[in-house]
């Protein structure tokens, strides 16, 4: 079986429109063999509103729009985990405090590229920052969401450019 084979054994089960313009479609991932249905009498398959990849864009949309309150309401209220090169942080709170704090540099998010499998969605992108210059740092984000709320994000990006704002002084 070829790859365009296997591909046409998944279909798309939603398609969610976002504020930023973007549309996420989440994809129904269980094999579809020729023997389980005839075409076209499939079941439909529609992912509930708040799909792992909706969140996910969602809370890119917000931090890109400087919109805390949103941000806030995308992150888990117990038991959340972000960790990036630059901060390793273990609940929500100190989380919304440190985005507050970071986030006046951040000038606009490129995704180029997303995966998802299940709760967890890996972004690749380009976040664009801004001091005295502008300057472009491709990112990896993968975020985990359960229950509608993300419960873990791990940023990866390389920190030379940020370690003298976030190592302490002599």
């Amino acid at each position: 079986m070829g790859a365009a084979d296997s591909q046409a054994r998944y279909r798309v089960a939603a398609v969610f429109p976002l504020e930023s313009g973007s549309v996420v479609t989440s994809v129904d991932r269980s094999p579809k063999m020729p023997h389980d249905a005839a075409p076209g009498t499939e079941p439909s398959v529609i992912q509930a509103p708040q799909a792992p990849q909706v969140v996910v864009e969602r809370y890119l949309d917000a931090l890109a729009s400087h919109d805390h309150d949103a941000v806030a309401g995308l992150i888990a209220t117990g038991g959340f985990r972000y960790e990036s090169p630059i901060a390793n942080i273990a609940d929500r709170a100190a989380f919304l405090e440190y985005i507050m704090m970071t986030g006046g540099i951040l000038r606009g998010i490129e995704r180029r590229r997303v995966f998802v499998d299940g709760a967890d969605v890996c972004h690749w992108l380009v976040l664009d920052t801004q001091l005295s210059e502008r300057v472009s740092t491709r990112a990896v984000q993968w975020a985990t969401v359960a229950d509608g709320a993300i419960t873990r994000i791990e940023l990866w990006f390389d920190p030379y450019r940020w370690r003298l704002l976030f190592e302490p002084e002599d």
